[in-house]
């Protein structure tokens, strides 16, 4: 309830979900679909894999608005998580207590998860299938259960967002173990059928894209060189950091944004260091330190990407939290505490939030302020999906995909050089920005109070 309350809120205030350039292109594909679906018109290749637009262009046909659609899959992914991360507790400590309590806290009002419900991105469904695969491999591992889930919400984790299976590829390989070891191959056959269900959206919209994550610029970049850089220049220009990416990616066991007591259950975990020779301390500290380690070898840091295996940390740190529990001051003072830890945690999600609110808020204002000008060429970067998005009818033309030489009279340029000149220094946005100024006059049409500024080629 939580997050859809939050939701409520954040849209009667003017944020709808949509930020940034993903989230547009998640929202121009989804429309791709829906209209294959009404039409039979083929959407075309795309990036990334297919099962968020495809669900969400379902789910559209309910609500009659794709960016709802898209961020009540969100949000609703994000809620379920949270359920299946108590229910996983709950299996693997059975006689330990506090469950609830460290859910809420810190995996419900996780300030860096908590976004990831709030906003059209895939990475909330990404996190629940994985969740899920999880869950369903304990069950089956201590309670004897069926397997065919695990495979099954391996392949949905995979099928919307592709780094998943070094998550998922431990319990995978184990799974298939205990199947051939118990001869269960009834359930294997099960499971690739409707993993193969599953695959349908990638076979009918990516077939012709088969191979094209092969040509993935961040992954043909992956070394381990990166491991100790803090600096890149890449095709997304320049970026610095303050640590290297291998510190980086343990951001997801002490960062405030994920949870602010990491460091002390981090100590407990390490000092307590025998007690991780269990089976499922064993299985997820191999799927995080996979997935940790792989994402350290890509030349950018974005937390965003490394919340995808934070529930599996929580369940790590559990018995730590359960041993600083029994300390009795702390239970003594358990409630204020709670309210304390609670007070920390929405202001860390506000502080956390808050850029993208005002990003969704800035979208929304250059489209007001550049509508009078529809039905001209424009260049932009950046900011030209959400233009798009939004509805704006313009002849696009995008200053990061090709250098311009030929611009035309009354042709409009919406662009903030101040805010790209060091990322995209000697880059071709900033390098056609600097054609245009020094070859072509220009009149400033429009001001926007952070920045960018609409102009006319005179």
């Amino acid at each position: 309830m939580i997050p859809f309350l939050i939701i409520g809120i954040l849209r009667i205030l003017g944020f709808d979900g949509l930020y940034g350039q993903d989230a547009y292109e998640y929202l121009r594909y989804t429309n791709a679909i829906l209209e294959y679906l009404q039409s039979g018109k083929h959407p075309g290749n795309y990036f990334w894999p297919v099962l968020y637009p495809t669900l969400g262009s379902l789910l559209t046909f309910i609500f009659g608005d794709t960016s709802f659609a898209l961020q009540f899959i969100s949000c609703l992914s994000f809620s379920i998580c949270g359920i299946y991360s108590l229910k996983t507790l709950q299996l693997l400590y059975p006689k330990d207590h506090f469950h609830f309590f460290y859910v809420l806290i810190f995996g419900i009002l996780c300030p860096f998860l908590l976004k990831m419900g709030l906003i059209i991105m895939s990475d909330a469904l990404t996190m629940v299938f994985v969740i899920l695969s999880f869950y369903f491999f304990f069950r089956a591992y201590y309670n004897k259960k069926s397997l065919v889930p695990v495979f099954v919400f391996a392949t949905a984790a995979l099928m919307t967002r592709y780094a998943s299976l070094f998550i998922t590829f431990p319990i995978i390989l184990f799974a298939l173990y205990l199947i051939f070891t118990n001869s269960k191959f009834q359930q294997l056959l099960i499971a690739s059928l409707l993993s193969l269900i599953v695959t349908i959206p990638f076979f009918i919209f990516q077939w012709g894209a088969l191979f094209e994550v092969s040509s993935n610029y961040f992954l043909n970049a992956w070394s381990f060189t990166n491991y100790f850089k803090s600096s890149y220049t890449t095709q997304d220009g320049t970026a610095s950091f303050i640590f290297p990416n291998l510190i980086f990616t343990f951001y997801v066991f002490f960062h405030p944004g994920f949870i602010f007591i990491g460091s002390i259950l981090s100590l407990i975990t390490l000092r307590n260091y025998t007690s991780l020779n269990k089976f499922h301390h064993i299985i997820l500290l191999t799927s995080c330190g996979l997935y940790i380690f792989f994402l350290a070898g890509i030349p950018f840091q974005n937390p965003r990407i490394l919340g995808l295996v934070f529930p599996l940390i929580l369940i790590i740190m559990f018995p730590a939290f359960v041993s600083l529990m029994k300390i009795k001051n702390i239970r003594r003072f358990l409630i204020p505490i709670g309210i304390g830890c609670i007070t920390l945690q929405l202001i860390f999600f506000t502080m956390t939030f808050k850029p993208l609110f005002s990003r969704t808020i800035i979208e929304k204002e250059l489209v007001t302020m550049i509508q009078p000008y529809q039905g001209k060429t424009l260049y932009s970067f950046d900011v030209d999906l959400a233009l798009q998005g939004r509805g704006l009818v313009f002849d696009y033309k995008n200053l990061y995909l090709q250098r311009y030489y030929n611009f035309q009279k009354n042709d409009l340029i919406l662009f903030d050089p101040i805010r790209y000149q060091v990322q995209w220094k000697n880059k071709t946005p900033m390098l056609n920005w600097e054609f245009i100024e020094k070859n072509y006059k220009l009149k400033i049409l429009a001001n926007h109070p952070k920045g960018w500024k609409l102009y006319q080629i005179r």
